[in-house]
């Protein structure tokens, strides 16, 4: 009984590390299964973010796709862009009364810019010969071929607000009607700063503006402020027939040094002290009739301005006629004006830079002819006969030819 006991104790001794040796071979055993699975899925997964050379192709393709080329973008901003201008040559005598006469050649180059920025945004500049001049971008040939001085000539925005109002801001093209393109308030190359707005519906029209003309540190500033309404019409025989009225009021110019030229009034009459002896409230009244004669067109207008801030020498008019002759090769316009200006009639820094030597204070005929040739480019003449000087006591002759080659793009 005992030895059986003795053998049971020993079996059971030697059973406990067996069955413990069972065990950790199962674990181990379970533990490289779950490896081998583990390790199965980390090989799928790998597989499945492979990208073959097809696929890899068409992403990269799709990517060249998404991305557009340097020449494209470039196609694309030209597309928005517009480039225009001109360049004229002109031949020119003046015979002033007072002085000896004078021959000389002078050109006049201008490019501008536009873009629009959306549907109803428009951005422009522009640049022109003449450096700071006001009115004239012309400048003379002959001094020692010196390079010729080029200015900041437009640089504004155009809101069209609807299809019949727009909105303008910068340094722009005159915004007001002038019958006939005519300058007997504005002279054709001047470039107001400031404000506009345009209405235009077809039948009626306006324009009204708030123009900075003399920004002052220490006194008050002058502003033009610029008021015009217009009515078009078609008349029973076809004739075109446009009449309206202006008022432009220039702020605190009594009493200031003269526009632009200190010093020198162009025209305007001083106070002893150099200022303006009258200030500006210039009204317009303006007609202009298009119609045709023996088949070619024909136009007529008049234009007449009164200040009624000046005592004296406060009225100007302008009236003139012009035909315009087509034919196969090009047209021919021929065209005469009559104008007469009184010293204070206007602001005479912004009249005619050429009638009457640039000012006020002048009267006299002008007789125009030009041809206009197939491609853009004209040749054009003007004779000015006339006088100057009349409200300043020194009345005299003035006269001025103008020979013109103009080229337009």
């Amino acid at each position: 009984m005992r030895r059986i006991l003795s053998i049971t104790i020993i079996l059971c001794c030697f059973s406990v590390p067996l069955y413990a040796q069972v065990d950790q071979a199962q674990e181990i055993a379970e533990l490289r299964e779950q490896i081998a699975l583990l390790t199965d899925r980390l090989t799928q997964i790998e597989q499945s973010m492979v990208v073959s050379p097809e696929v890899r192709g068409e992403v990269e393709m799709g990517r060249i796709a998404a991305t557009p080329s340097p020449l494209s973008i470039s196609d694309s901003w030209t597309k928005k862009i517009r480039l225009s201008g001109d360049l004229r040559y002109r031949h020119e005598a003046v015979n002033d009364e007072a002085k000896s006469v004078r021959n000389r050649h002078r050109i006049r180059a201008r490019a501008n810019l536009t873009t629009n920025l959306t549907e109803s945004l428009t951005v422009g500049i522009g640049l022109s010969t003449g450096g700071s001049a006001n009115d004239s971008g012309n400048q003379t040939l002959g001094s020692g071929f010196s390079r010729k001085s080029i200015g900041m000539d437009l640089a504004y925005f155009d809101w069209k607000v609807s299809d019949t109002m727009s909105f303008m801001g910068g340094k722009m093209s005159n915004p007001f009607f002038r019958p006939a393109g005519y300058h007997l308030i504005y002279d054709s190359d001047i470039r107001p700063e400031g404000l506009a707005f345009k209405y235009n519906s077809g039948t009626f029209f306006g324009n009204a503006s708030a123009f900075w003309v003399e920004e002052r540190p220490d006194d008050p500033d002058s502003v033009l402020l610029g008021l015009q309404a217009g009515y078009r019409r078609i008349l029973n025989n076809g004739a075109n027939l446009i009449v309206g009225a202006s008022y432009y009021k220039t702020s605190h110019t009594q009493r200031y040094a003269p526009i632009f030229t200190p010093g020198n009034g162009q025209g305007n009459q001083l106070d002893a002290n150099g200022n303006y002896l009258f200030g500006f409230s210039e009204v317009e009244l303006f007609s202009e009739l298009e119609f045709d004669l023996g088949g070619e067109s024909m136009s007529l207008f008049l234009d007449y301005v009164t200040n009624t801030d000046a005592d004296v020498f406060n009225k100007g008019f302008a009236f003139g006629a012009t035909y315009r002759l087509a034919s196969a090769l090009g047209g021919w316009a021929v065209g005469y004006i009559y104008q007469d200006l009184e010293a204070n009639a206007v602001v005479g820094a912004f009249t005619d830079s050429d009638f009457a030597g640039g000012t006020s204070d002048g009267s006299g005929h002008t007789l125009r002819a030009g041809y206009t040739f197939p491609g853009g480019w004209n040749l054009a003449t003007r004779y000015i006969i006339g006088d100057r000087g009349r409200a300043a006591g020194n009345e005299r002759d003035y006269n001025r030819l103008q020979a013109d080659i103009n080229f337009r793009y």
